[in-house]
């Protein structure tokens, strides 16, 4: 799988997980990626852990987690 394809499929899954209402609620970044843990607020304990490994997988889920920071912010 190239590169770009494994993005899309990350991407994609950073989507869904944002869509169906869970938010980022811990990161943790090593030397081959990261694993971010998302939490949905009305499924206490459901917490769903993804793997990103492309670097523009680490950009996307970057946005997102400003994207909800500036929600968060201005509520």
């Amino acid at each position: 799988m190239s590169e770009h394809e494994a993005f899309e499929v990350e991407k994609q899954a950073i989507e869904r997980l944002a869509a169906q209402g869970y938010r980022i609620c811990s990161v943790r970044e090593h030397l081959e990626g990261a694993h971010v843990t998302w939490a949905h607020p009305d499924l206490p304990g459901e917490d769903v852990e993804q793997y990103v490994g492309t670097a523009s997988g680490r950009k996307w889920f970057s946005h997102i987690l400003i994207r909800q920071l500036q929600e968060q912010r201005s509520a």
